[in-house]
């Protein structure tokens, strides 16, 4: 992506986070993030982290996990996340769980196959709906 896209794509991003920062955490399961914000780009590791821990797990990342493995493109890898040398050995964003970091970015509240889906910019198969 060209210079003037990824400063697009940046401040796209930081428009959704306040925005989803504003809503109540009921409200904002119900939203999947929009496809142009976590873009694939070629040449880029292919790498999707999903966060194991204690908070996440309870939220639900062992069926995220589960999704994304299913839904994954070829050349992009799903894997537990390696947070060990963090200080609290996760992505310290538990409350937003479950969390996934995608070439560096951490994504938050990603549970719908929806979510999966549009995190990995492929379509929804119609049996996940």
């Amino acid at each position: 992506a060209s210079s003037r896209a990824k400063k697009m794509l940046v401040s796209a991003a930081t428009v959704w986070c306040a925005a989803l920062a504003a809503l109540s955490p009921s409200s904002r399961s119900a939203l999947a993030p929009p496809r142009a914000l976590v873009v694939l780009a070629e040449g880029a590791p292919r790498t999707v982290e999903v966060c194991r821990s204690k908070h996440c797990t309870k939220r639900g990342s062992a069926k995220t996990l589960e999704l994304l493995q299913s839904l994954a493109p070829p050349g992009v890898e799903v894997i537990v996340a390696d947070c060990s040398d963090t200080e609290h050995g996760c992505f310290d964003e538990c409350t937003m769980g479950p969390n996934v970091r995608i070439d560096g970015r951490i994504i938050n509240g990603v549970k719908k196959p929806a979510d999966c889906a549009a995190l990995l910019n492929v379509d929804t198969p119609a049996e996940l709906g």
